[in-house]
């Protein structure tokens, strides 16, 4: 029967039965669900895929963890809306999709695409200031350039 699913942190993959599923090389942290499930889980909690993963590299008892992946990259999620807001709404929206990204690249494993996606987020969010401060300089000096012919006048 088909009915297990996979998240790759984009999009959502599936039907597959168990064993296409097993097929797919997923990591421990690959989120899965199936239709008796009420949330997706990590594809580790679920007891029918143990012994699928792909093996990470090992690590000795005494080795310390590598920090730099305990916690996602900088998202830019609320500095890309205060710009979509205040600023300029196209490249604001462009950052709230990449930032959007990031996070759940990150929490399926992917650590290289949730940089990439951090990346763009703050590329496109200050774009989007600068353009917005760019703008805001050109309206007050053509504001000052008019009340400047008027008293002229």
């Amino acid at each position: 029967m088909k009915d297990y699913y996979y998240s790759d942190g984009l999009q959502k993959h599936g039907p597959f039965s168990l064993e296409e599923l097993r097929a797919k090389k997923l990591t421990r942290n690959t989120m899965v669900w199936r239709s008796s499930m009420e949330k997706w889980i990590p594809a580790e909690q679920m007891p029918e895929l143990e012994g699928t993963f792909r093996e990470e590299s090992a690590q000795s008892v005494d080795q310390q963890p590598n920090l730099q992946y305990e916690r996602p990259p900088r998202t830019w999620l609320v500095e890309s809306i205060l710009v979509t807001v205040f600023c300029c709404l196209p490249f604001g929206i462009a950052g709230i999709v990449n930032a959007a990204r990031v996070e759940s690249r990150f929490n399926c494993g992917d650590i290289s695409g949730a940089e990439r996606s951090s990346e763009e987020a703050g590329k496109w969010t200050k774009i989007g200031f600068w353009i917005g401060i760019v703008w805001v300089v050109i309206c007050v000096a053509l504001m000052a350039f008019g009340v400047a012919i008027e008293q002229y006048n």
